[in-house]
């Protein structure tokens, strides 16, 4: 299980840095957008694992899948919340 949550924290960091990059973050600072990512990420990740017939304990790339996309939401919904809030 530590494994898989490593490996969806390294997707989430690469995916939100890649995502950082395409949205405009309006000054924010890179660093707390790439954090949700990576915790949105290990989110998903462990979300998905516990959904699917194949649990938390197997590598599954489906579930590093859905850790990139979890990601990519919750890196959305960052800034939608920062656009709300300004």
């Amino acid at each position: 299980m530590f494994v898989n949550l490593i490996c969806w924290a390294v997707i989430g960091l690469i995916t939100a840095l890649i995502t950082a990059r395409a949205i405009d973050q309006r000054g924010d600072d890179p660093k707390l957008g790439i954090m949700l990512g990576a915790a949105g990420a290990a989110l998903c990740g462990f979300i998905y694992a516990l959904v699917s017939a194949v649990g938390v304990n197997a590598f599954n790339r489906a579930s590093l899948g859905a850790a990139a996309i979890g990601a990519v939401l919750t890196m959305i919904g960052w800034q939608i919340v920062r656009r709300a809030a300004s």
